[in-house]
């Protein structure tokens, strides 16, 4: 049985959710304000966080950061951030966090079970990929990849891509010519490919060759910086495990 944590201030909210997941089949945890909710994610270890950003103690934000730093490279749960309002600059706050989603106050109960299984299950899907990570070197390496474009396919050397950066249903390819290349399919479409063949996901909307990487900056989750000049935002998430891959599985 899924486990999920509601962190949430607000009593009527907070036992609303409690009542509606465990209905709906999950194993249920409750916390006032985020730093009750920072000791019971490192005790209890939830699959899923559903958690509110205003909060006293410790807001939505704060705790995130504070429990990417904690568990670094591992798997953290899926986040999912509570609010009545969020301005754009918040929500690419968030996600450079590593938050998974916004669900918007007052929130539609089959909306939250939708987009929590879905999280849930692709989050199931990178455990078992964790699991199989071994078997990665029997998995054939391809030289070209096919992108679909409007006039039919780009066969495209790997080596020549740069990144690949995600757009809602659409996804970008950067080449290192500076051409770019809009396909009108998700960045997921090609990410198995990609990272068998070498390329890193820095940020969850951003897929990066690592040939092409010049430099790294620190920061709250950092910047790399590539060869033809690009700054690419860095996941904190991701950080830890992208500065070993720098320091020791590149010449």
């Amino acid at each position: 049985m899924d486990k999920i944590l509601v962190i949430e201030d607000e009593v009527n909210i907070r036992e609303t959710l409690q009542d509606m997941l465990e209905l709906s089949g999950f194993e249920v945890s409750i916390a006032s304000n985020g730093k009750i909710g920072y000791d019971m994610i490192l005790s209890e270890e939830p699959d899923l966080v559903l958690c509110d950003i205003n909060m006293p103690e410790l807001d939505g934000f704060s705790l995130l950061e504070a429990v990417s730093n904690r568990l670094k490279d591992k798997i953290i749960p899926v986040f999912l951030f509570l609010t009545a309002k969020v301005e754009t600059k918040e929500i690419r706050y968030g996600m450079d966090l590593g938050a998974d989603d916004y669900i918007l106050k007052p929130f539609n109960n089959s909306q939250i079970i939708k987009s929590i299984k879905l999280r849930l299950e692709k989050r199931k899907k990178i455990l078992t990929a964790q699991l199989t990570t071994p078997l990665i070197n029997v998995v054939k390496k391809f030289s070209k990849l096919s992108i679909p474009t409007d006039e039919g396919m780009d066969l495209v050397p790997i080596e020549n891509i740069v990144l690949c950066r995600a757009e809602r249903a659409y996804c970008t390819f950067q080449l290192k010519d500076g051409k770019k290349i809009l396909v009108s399919k998700p960045m997921k479409e090609f990410e198995d490919v990609l990272i068998t063949n070498g390329f890193f996901k820095v940020h969850k909307s951003t897929i990066v060759n690592l040939n092409f990487a010049k430099k790294y900056i620190r920061g709250k989750g950092g910047c790399l910086v590539l060869s033809d000049g690009t700054n690419v935002a860095v996941s904190i998430r991701k950080k830890e495990e992208l500065m070993n891959l720098l320091k020791y599985n590149l010449s």
